[in-house]
């Protein structure tokens, strides 16, 4: 912390002496502080110190500030370096000279040209950061801006440009490329913003600014020069130094994480439909008679298949979300099987289509020994037995039979009886369901009903199968409690009312299946 607050120190006095030049441009050109005599100094002097003082400003932050933005800001730099290098040339050798009167190309226009490149590179670097979490339907948000934006300026400004051209400036074909090359820096500045989901904060808003401005400078000077206008001195002498200076802010601004937030439906859709409605506007206007370039037509060409992509895009989305949901809604967390839900969906439709031909039955298991692992063991040891049985029974009945996991430790298969290994599969899928080591042993009881010979109604073939797993369950606990019985006293199992025991593990079931059932409701 201590070292970032010494290194915003200077860096917040250099940019108020920037502001304050600034100022003072601003006094000179409009309320003529200072009188005619500081022409020189002030319009040529103060401008480029402006200029190259932002441009020193964004390259110290790429020198000296370290982070993942470095070679960005160093790309921002260069570009801004070799901006105000043309303007030197410019003021050096171009103004007042025959050069400037007659409109040629000159070797200023290639440093100022440079800069395109540079900044759409350090653009793209600087939204890397906003890429990890960038839907596709983000990009086309800003594509759609930008292309909407673009298609509106180009349909306005560039038409009165080339009406109004005489022959006698011969740069005016190279002067297109500044605003052009200007509409486009914008566009893709507003397509990183959209990355953020319209969430930019200061950098990208003081980015987007600074591009701005200079594109009002770059036309405004255009159609200023094309039709004789033009006047050195004014206010519009100050919007160049003024979007350098932006750039210099958005370098030294920290550029903070900003949150994922959920946009509601009315903010995904409001820059897409406002694009599209700017789009068709420009398509409209020049329907009415006024004069379209081929640019302002492509670019609103572009923004509305833009458009119509962006609507493909998010139905998949919403489709992919749609199914995902359906598919979470129908699959058990923990090991991946199908749920109740799943089941009774399954088994509506078994019941629906049971015949002569479509035979199914329904297995219900219960593991037994299953609470005392839990107690012996803790939980996740519990979840991974469940993991690894549900793994085995899926692999045993998946020729056959569809396995669920019904909740805790109950499983159930629905099962194609017209499979010829039925009946092997039903006693391999107890099997699958056991497991046993040094301290334990689980088992597995099961239910069978048969559809639609014993029933046919979903609610009805569960209760009966659960009714058929617990009378196992039981009549397995009294025979385990008989031999356990026999073996202390070593008496024959037949001196003994197995009727009797069988009775009341049979009633012991019950009592367990009703806490079961008010457990799980």
């Amino acid at each position: 912390m201590l070292e970032r607050t010494r290194l915003l120190k200077p860096s917040t006095l250099y940019l108020s002496a920037l502001i304050g030049g600034l100022g003072l441009l601003v006094l000179h050109t409009t309320l003529d502080f200072g009188g005619r005599s500081l022409d020189g100094p002030i319009n040529d002097g103060v401008y480029n110190a402006l200029m190259m003082g932002s441009a020193a400003a964004v390259l110290a932050r790429g020198v000296f500030v370290r982070g993942e933005d470095r070679l960005a800001w160093l790309m921002m730099g260069v570009g801004l370096l070799s901006w105000s290098v043309g303007e030197l040339y410019y003021s050096l050798f171009i103004e007042g000279t025959s050069a400037e009167a007659g409109g040629s190309v000159t070797p200023a226009d290639a440093f100022y040209l440079a800069m395109y490149p540079c900044f759409y590179v350090a653009v793209g670097m600087l939204a890397r950061r906003h890429l990890r979490h960038a839907r596709t339907g983000m990009w086309l948000d800003g594509v759609i801006a930008g292309l909407g934006a673009a298609s509106v300026a180009a349909a306005l400004i560039l038409p009165p440009i080339l009406d109004q051209a005489t022959s006698a400036h011969s740069s005016v074909i190279v002067s297109m490329a500044y605003p052009m090359g200007d509409l486009l820096l914008t566009a893709f500045a507003l397509g990183a913003i959209g990355v953020t989901g319209w969430r930019p904060g200061g950098v990208w808003l003081l980015i987007a600014a600074g591009m701005l401005v200079s594109a009002v400078a770059d036309s405004t000077y255009l159609y200023q020069t094309s039709t004789n206008s033009f006047q050195a001195g004014t206010w519009l002498e100050c919007l160049w130094p003024l979007a350098a200076i932006l750039l210099a802010f958005a370098a030294w601004t920290p550029q903070r994480r900003v949150p994922t937030r959920n946009m509601q439906s009315w903010q995904m859709l409001s820059v897409p439909t406002l694009a599209l409605v700017s789009a068709l506007a420009v398509l409209v206007y020049g329907n009415l008679g006024h004069h379209l370039t081929l640019t302002a037509v492509i670019l609103a060409a572009a923004t509305v298949l833009a458009a119509g992509a962006h609507l493909v895009v998010t139905w998949r989305e919403n489709l992919a979300l749609l199914v995902r949901s359906q598919r979470l809604s129908l699959t058990d967390p923990l090991t991946g099987l199908g749920n109740r839900r799943r089941l009774l969906g399954d088994l509506r439709l078994a019941c629906k289509n049971a015949g002569e031909r479509d035979l199914w039955s329904l297995a219900l298991y219960d593991l037994d020994g299953f609470k005392l692992f839990n107690d012996a063991f803790g939980h996740p040891a519990g979840d991974s037995l469940l993991v690894r049985v549900a793994e085995r029974l899926n692999s045993t009945v998946e020729s056959a039979g569809t396995a669920y996991r019904m909740g805790g430790d109950e499983f159930c298969v629905l099962f194609d009886r017209s499979h010829v290994r039925y009946e092997a599969l039903v006693h391999a899928s107890v099997l699958a369901l056991t497991e046993s080591g040094a301290d334990f042993s689980i088992t597995a009881s099961h239910g069978v009903v048969h559809i639609p010979e014993e029933m046919s109604d979903p609610a009805a073939i569960l209760q009966l199968a659960d009714q058929r797993l617990y009378r196992r369950k039981a009549e397995l606990a009294a025979l385990h409690s008989a031999d356990a019985y026999d073996r202390e006293d070593d008496l024959p199992l037949g001196e003994y009312d197995g009727d009797a025991l069988a009775g009341a593990a049979a009633e012991q079931g019950a009592s367990d299946r009703r806490v079961r059932r008010q457990t799980t409701l």
